[in-house]
């Protein structure tokens, strides 16, 4: 009998580093969608500024823009991980970024060099005509990498 529970603690203790990594897993990919979706949150209003659908508001747009450039930047901790899929948690993201991850790193950079661009010309005050094409050239990034790493 003290064996057998002997036995199952050593099972059990081999398994729990198992866990924990899939945990980290489904973290990292809570934590990306969790940046994804508050950045679709943003750049969806601002969107509708641009495109006249909604009042602009300088001071909302430059809001929205440096949340954008933030949340572009802490968006690669999500990546960290070398598994694409997790447990619990369910993913769009392909196997492809970890496949093609220097591709990958290099479509995330450009929409961090855009994103910054973009808050920096709120920084300086251009005007709303002016902001369009340097959003829309955010939102063609973010296209680019959907296209070839989301299932």
């Amino acid at each position: 009998m003290k064996i057998q529970a002997m036995l199952l603690g050593a099972l059990l203790s081999l398994s729990a580093p198992l866990v924990a990594a899939e945990s980290e897993v489904d973290a990292a990919i809570e934590y990306r969608q969790g940046v994804y979706r508050a950045m679709e949150w943003n750049l969806s209003r601002m969107a509708a500024m641009v495109q006249g659908r909604v009042a602009f508001d300088e001071a909302d747009f430059a809001r929205r823009a440096e949340r954008i450039a933030m949340l572009g930047h802490i968006l690669p901790e999500g990546f960290v991980l070398t598994s694409p899929r997790g447990e619990a948690a369910k993913t769009r993201a392909s196997y492809r970024i970890w496949e093609a991850r220097d591709r990958f790193d290099e479509l995330m950079s450009e929409m961090q060099v855009r994103s910054r661009a973009l808050q920096q010309a709120t920084v300086e005050g251009q005007e709303r005509d002016d902001l369009r094409p340097l959003l829309g050239r955010l939102a063609q990034s973010c296209k680019a990498c959907h296209d070839k790493f989301r299932d």
